[in-house]
């Protein structure tokens, strides 16, 4: 009996004690809602968080309160009207069993930058990055901008949605800009510049990483598109589970053999491969639903195998995360892949495409910022300001900027001659460094010649002794070039090809 009681009291003080917690659960926050933090001006801005359900919360910030009851998965959420723009240092209160108090926060413009490696890409020389961009010294003793932010979320994977990400903002200074995204940070630089208002970058990039990767689970599961990356996937992860049964087999074997026996190295390392959709859950899923203007996007190097896919790939995932963020079409600019002897041209026509067939979204040519030898090109600023670009004649309302160098608008026969048109030439094209180069043309037989190619105003005329009665020409359609077609105000042409 006295057993019995002992027990029931027991049960009785572990149930009152999960009670307690239960009630009293802190109001918290995501990583991406905290001190130092812009919030998106002039845009109905969500703020979120978990608490214990049924619990009210209150969230004040500026001359707005806003309050939530939590549901019951635990989760709350008040939506503010616009604010402006504010360089005022200003403090939000979240307060329901607890209080919680974010401070130096300014209004501005929030940016998300995105991508492989030349994104990851940082300012300076560290750990994993053998070099840092041109002059970095320089770059990061000389990045003191208060009104600029920074926040970079922290490289994960996983097979299911996450709620959270790691991260914390920061004031961008030389002592904290170093790991930052060059990229990102010239993006941001050039636009605070610009624009005179404070800047939010948020950094969400990983290295040797294809789209498909970025891309919500349920856009991929059911389309045939993907249906040869879920095969490739499955077999890495086979090869990946029989080399742990090898691994382990080795090691068993060599730990029980004699003394003097020789211990070879196990077979080659096979690493775990990636799951479709893991970055999607553990480093974009975390974000929404936070305020934010727009995208910008530099990633393509990994799809290079399957350049053709990648047109729909690649707007498969922009419409995924515009459908997911649930605010509208938002501006999704990107850079298209630079010249390298291992990439394909067929990549960098399907992000051209993209950019023609999808709304509100702009591409940069990086083809003159291209190294043979090195996937990275340091160059950098060039990037983020010509990114920059985009967003100040599209979204900012600056007239004037010009945001695309000449890309392809149509051709005529002439006897033995071919003209060429060009949108975003109004003011004339040039050709640096001496005459035009990288131009190709060809006859009914498809076989592409050398050509020689001159400037008349904003066409360029193309021939070659070669061909007699020309049908098509490209522009810069190689792994690697030097092209040096521009626009009077600096742009460089976009490659193309006249021929399908």
């Amino acid at each position: 009996m006295m057993t019995s009681n002992f027990f029931q009291r027991l049960g009785l003080i572990i149930m009152m004690l999960f009670t307690s917690t239960y009630i009293m659960a802190d109001v918290s926050l995501p990583h991406v809602i905290s001190s130092n933090m812009v919030i998106q001006a002039n845009k109905p801005v969500a703020i979120w968080g978990w608490a214990t359900v049924g619990e009210h919360v209150t969230v004040s910030f500026e001359n707005q309160t806003k309050k939530a009851i939590t549901n019951n998965s635990g989760s709350w959420k008040v939506v503010f009207s616009p604010f402006k723009a504010s360089n005022k240092p200003t403090v939000m209160t979240i307060s329901g069993t607890n209080t919680i108090k974010l401070e130096n926060i300014l209004v501005g413009e929030v940016w998300v930058c995105s991508g492989q490696s030349n994104m990851e890409f940082p300012l300076a020389k560290g750990i994993g990055w053998r070099t840092g961009v041109n002059n970095w010294e320089q770059e990061v003793a000389g990045a003191n901008y208060p009104e600029i932010r920074l926040f970079i979320v922290k490289i994960k994977k996983s097979e299911l949605p996450q709620a959270d990400c790691e991260g914390e903002w920061m004031v961008c200074s030389s002592e904290k800009v170093a790991a930052f995204s060059a990229v990102g940070y010239y993006f941001g630089r050039y636009l605070h510049q610009q624009i005179h208002q404070p800047v939010g970058m948020i950094q969400t990039a990983v290295g040797g990483t294809h789209a498909e990767l970025w891309t919500k689970m349920m856009v991929m599961k059911n389309d045939t598109l993907y249906n040869e990356v879920f095969e490739e996937y499955r077999r890495g992860l086979k090869k990946y589970e029989d080399f742990k049964v090898t691994e382990n087999l080795w090691n068993e074997k060599t730990n029980h053999g004699k003394d003097t026996t020789l211990k070879l190295p196990p077979p080659v390392k096979v690493s775990l491969p990636s799951e479709p959709a893991c970055l999607w859950n553990a480093m974009v899923e975390p974000l929404l639903p936070l305020t934010f203007k727009g995208v910008i996007w530099y990633q393509g190097e990994s799809n290079d195998n399957h350049a053709f896919k990648y047109r729909q790939v690649f707007a498969n995932m922009i419409n995924s995360w515009r459908k997911e963020w649930n605010q509208g079409d938002f501006p999704f600019y990107f850079v298209q892949i630079a010249s390298h002897k291992d990439k394909t041209p067929l990549l960098r026509d399907s992000q051209t495409h993209v950019w023609r067939t999808l709304k509100n979204t702009g591409m940069v040519v990086a083809v003159d910022a291209g190294d043979s030898a090195n996937i990275h090109p340091r160059n950098k600023t060039i990037i983020g300001e010509r990114l920059a670009y985009w967003a100040l004649a599209k979204d900012y309302g600056f007239k004037g900027v010009t945001f695309s160098g000449p890309y392809y608008k149509s051709m005529k026969v002439k006897g033995k001659i071919i003209q060429l048109s060009f949108d975003y030439a109004e003011k004339g094209l040039v050709a640096k460094d001496g005459d035009l180069r990288e131009f190709e043309i060809a006859g009914a037989d498809k076989q592409f010649y050398p050509a020689t190619a001159i400037i008349d105003k904003n066409k360029v005329i193309v021939s070659a002794a070669q061909v007699e009665n020309p049908v098509s020409v490209r522009y810069a359609w190689k792994k690697f070039m030097h092209p040096n077609l521009y626009s009077q105000q600096g742009l460089p042409a976009i490659p193309f090809r006249t021929d399908q």
